[in-house]
């Protein structure tokens, strides 16, 4: 696999917030968004499935948490990776590009025990929404946004809404208090990014 960075952390966003995980961010992704926060992920080590899973378990944290870029881009790696370590939970952040029919669907629900999609396309939005009906609660689709012009149109599928960062302190936080105040009104789940109001920008944390 080519991956990015392995680390262990708090997961600093989404319904997980504040639960100890191995992060494992994989390299390469299928868009090259502007606002995207983790450009770097395009530079990448090759690493065998075996000293993968030796370099996860060294790190005595039994949920593992593949992001990216975007992860399914290593769909058969990550699969040879999951059965090498059967006792432990899962967990995938994706921009739900290459989520396309309900096989898709039901071969990441036998991989992972939790799902997170942020599509970054309106098409993507309404097509993993329709996929996912019926596949219980163990998803969210997290829009992120700044209530201005990012992901606005994606907001009637969003379970969760995650503020904007622009990394520009005031900015940033007229953004959180709009989301937040939009996410109270519409009974959404609003999701905070803890590890950026900790450490800012800084990798691997």
């Amino acid at each position: 696999m080519k991956v990015n960075n392995l680390f262990a952390s708090l997961q600093g966003e989404g319904r997980y917030m504040g639960t100890p995980v191995v992060f494992v961010r994989l390299s390469g992704c299928t868009r090259a968004c502007s606002f995207c926060d983790t450009k770097y992920h395009k530079d990448g080590t090759e690493m065998s499935i075996k000293e993968l899973a030796k370099k996860i378990v060294a790190l005595r944290i039994t949920t593992v948490v593949f992001t990216g870029g975007e992860p399914l881009l290593q769909l058969n790696d990550i699969m040879r990776l999951t059965n090498r370590l059967p006792t432990y939970d899962f967990h995938l952040e994706t921009n739900g590009d290459l989520i396309k029919t309900e096989k898709d669907v039901d071969v990441i629900f036998q991989l992972f025990d939790y799902v997170a999609i942020s599509p970054k396309e309106l098409r993507v939005a309404k097509r993993v929404t329709k996929l996912f009906q019926g596949f219980g609660s163990n998803h969210d689709i997290k829009v992120v946004t700044d209530l201005e012009t990012v992901g606005v149109d994606m907001l009637k599928y969003a379970t969760m809404v995650m503020p904007l960062t622009r990394y520009k302190a005031k900015q940033d936080l007229s953004i959180k208090r709009r989301v937040w105040e939009y996410a109270t009104a519409k009974r959404l789940r609003y999701s905070a990014r803890l590890h950026v109001e900790v450490f800012g920008q800084k990798r691997g944390v």
